[in-house]
């Protein structure tokens, strides 16, 4: 019987599925792109991404990709390789399965064994094949070295591809992100879809609650946002719900407005201090605001796509700014805004800041009427989103799919629109979503946390501040906008050991290879207790809602599991050799850069090192004996001086007979060793 259910309950949204058609796709250029084809093939279905990196972990029982079921799977990276000259290279592989690499036509690997092969200057054709075992993780690393450098994972920067390749699989993934993100199941839901909480991470999330905005914002401002929220934010996930005419706010707009501004009254605060905002503006350049923000004042496009902030005067009463700034989360898990802990200060310059520099201003619009506004807050269905209420009045899924999912919200005109909300979707939206539901709703009742972690490192613009893959951020390249609000700034005398503008910010390219899961979790929340690079006058932000899902997702994504192997006891010998090392008397003088515990580092503040004392709760072990042998390798920018030579020997001759390998293992069993 709940069998038979079942199936009558799921059969609607098929075969409403069915009358969906995905578009074709459109032309791509022929211009290879960066990273590589991922295929995979499990259960006799297939799909198809993008990736960085040969390197991959899934967990047992988990799926490769949203879009299979879980099970013995096989994947495949297709592309070119890139060698600047023609050169030999060692190729290895460490895995659990089967593992074949055939490079221009040849095959060079054939399980894990490390195997030479010539690369000709410029792209090589590349194909890397991987089986997963019967049951257990699966997981595979492609490595490589030469002469030049010792063995290290293929850098994305190696890696070219088709871009039509993996179109299609990329397409799939942008219309199932939209469609947890606009919330298409709050308004039309179907029993068919997962529950709230189950399944795909994004169709949990919430949207900001109704508590007190009248103690938040201005009425003529809520107004025009809840007219046309599109006007003042490009690409807010805010749908226009009352169509209108163009520049006009419509009567139901306002009076929504004037129901809400009615739950709450604003708190009485000191008057803005306008002699705060040139210390406020240093502030927004130094915490890297200016990656995603505009600044207050500026007009028209941004070319780095920022996201503009000449409303807020209009939008926030100053007192609730200054405690949103403070607490970002507070009303809206979910918020893609930082947590950036700030002080009472802080917040007070940065309120002034952009309160001072904010100009533009919403005209009042026809006088609002609370009462009709209280009803349209249920029937406009705002609490769908905004209160996590079931669905009322709108059509199930099925039902909106049943014209081929081209009416309603995903018309492309007014007309066609009806009394939907606008998305001011894109005709690549629109067929992203098009092709998403033709394909069938079942990859939203599961998800890999390494496609989240994609998904949610676009989605919170991690490369606003971080580099990437060799990309520079978009802090560092608009060096002048920064160079100029801390110049108006009042300028003060530089103590040593105080935070520096400028010092290079941590590169995201091998952060999953890096950091140990559960410390990195619990950095992106915004729950360390120290700051690691005390001289970076910028400080990482909060991300609580998104942080176990970042920091489990970039660890399998670069093939490695969230728990590791235990290490082994510690030698006594190596860890009395590993005190050496480190000290300025037959060692490598890391105590000159390197604070330990409390002991501070001897050199001038000049090139800073993080505190030895932290080293083995942050990295793992693989990481950091990579990371000491070969420093440039992993960034160009740092100024960690490499002590090995090619050949792996040191000169301090009289620890392992210079052996780096050993020398550094030594080192690690010291840090080990020591107590917090």
């Amino acid at each position: 019987m709940i069998v038979r259910l079942l199936i009558a309950l799921i059969i609607p949204l098929a075969a409403a599925r069915a009358q969906v058609s995905a578009p074709p796709l459109p032309e791509t250029p022929a211009k290879s792109v960066p990273g590589l084809t991922l295929s995979f093939t499990s259960g006799g279905r297939s799909d198809a991404r993008t990736a960085r990196l040969v390197a991959l972990h899934v967990p047992a029982g988990q799926p490769a990709t949203p879009f299979l079921k879980p099970g013995a799977f096989t994947a495949k990276w297709e592309g070119e390789i890139l060698s600047p000259l023609r050169a030999d290279y060692t190729f290895a592989a460490e895995l659990e399965g089967k593992f074949t690499l055939t490079i221009n036509g040849q095959p060079v690997l054939d399980g894990a064994a490390p195997k030479k092969v010539q690369l000709n200057k410029g792209g090589n054709k590349f194909t890397a094949e991987y089986t997963s075992p019967a049951s257990g993780d699966a997981f595979v690393r492609l490595m490589w070295s030469s002469k030049e450098f010792p063995s290290e994972p293929v850098p994305p920067m190696s890696f070219t591809r088709d871009p039509k390749a993996a179109r299609a699989g990329e397409r799939l993934r942008e219309g199932r992100l939209l469609f947890a993100q606009l919330r298409c199941a709050a308004c039309h839901g179907d029993p068919a879809l997962p529950v709230r909480g189950q399944g795909m991470p994004e169709l949990a999330q919430d949207a900001p609650t109704f508590d007190d905005l009248g103690a938040k914002f201005h009425e003529p401002f809520l107004a025009a946002w809840i007219n046309d929220p599109h006007a003042i934010r490009p690409r807010t996930l805010m749908p226009r719900v009352f169509p209108g005419e163009p520049g006009k706010i419509d009567q139901r707009a306002a009076d929504l407005a004037a129901f809400l501004i009615a739950q709450g009254t604003p708190a009485e605060g000191k008057p803005i201090d306008a002699a705060l905002a040139p210390a406020g503006g240093a502030l927004f350049a130094n915490l890297g605001c200016v990656g995603c923000h505009q600044k207050p004042d500026a007009e028209g496009k941004d070319e780095h796509d920022r996201i503009p902030l000449r409303h807020v005067r209009a939008k926030w009463q100053p007192a609730a700014l200054r405690e949103f700034l403070k607490e970002p989360a507070k009303n809206y898990a979910w918020i893609r805004m930082p947590h950036f802990r700030l002080t009472d200060e802080d917040a007070s310059q940065l309120v002034a800041f952009l309160l001072t520099n904010a100009k533009q201003e919403f005209p009042a619009g026809p006088k609002g009427d609370a009462t009709k506004g209280a009803q349209l807050l249920v029937s406009a269905g705002c609490l769908n989103c905004h209160a996590a209420l079931p669905p009322t009045t709108q059509p199930t899924l099925a039902a909106t799919l049943k014209s081929g999912w081209t009416e309603g919200c995903m018309a492309p005109e007014t007309k066609a629109r009806g009394a939907a909300p606008d998305f001011a979707l894109t005709p690549a939206q629109r067929d992203s979503l098009l092709a998403f539901a033709a394909g069938g709703f079942d990859s939203l009742a599961q998800d890999t946390p390494l496609e989240f972690a994609d998904r949610q490192a676009a989605n919170l613009r991690c490369t606003a501040c971080h580099s990437l893959d060799g990309e520079g951020s978009t802090w560092s390249k608009i060096d002048g906008e920064t160079q100029a609000l801390r110049a108006a700034a009042p300028q003060v005398e530089h103590v040593e050991g105080a935070p520096v503008p400028d010092a290079p910010i941590p590169a995201l390219t091998w952060l999953g290879e890096k950091l140990r899961p559960d410390w990195m979790s619990e950095f992106i929340a915004g729950h360390g207790k120290a700051k690691p690079r005390p001289w970076l006058i910028g400080r990482m932000p909060g991300f609580a809602t998104y942080a176990e899902g970042l920091a489990h997702g970039l660890s399998l994504q670069h093939g490695f599991g969230l728990t590791g192997a235990p290490e082994p006891a510690l030698d006594t010998a190596k860890v009395k050799a590993g005190e050496t090392l480190i000290g300025e008397n037959g060692g490598f003088n890391c105590t000159t850069c390197h604070p330990v515990a409390d002991r501070p580092a001897t050199a001038v503040f000049e090139a800073p090192g993080t505190n030895l004392i932290s080293i083995n709760e942050r990295l793992r072990s693989g990481y950091y004996a990579r990371w000491v042998l070969a420093p440039l390798r992993v960034d160009p920018e740092t100024k960690m001086p490499q002590f090995a030579d090619t050949d792996g020997k040191t000169p301090l001759t009289d620890f392992y007979e210079g052996k780096a390998s050993e020398q550094i293992d030594a080192i690690w069993q010291y840090l080990r060793s020591l107590k917090k």
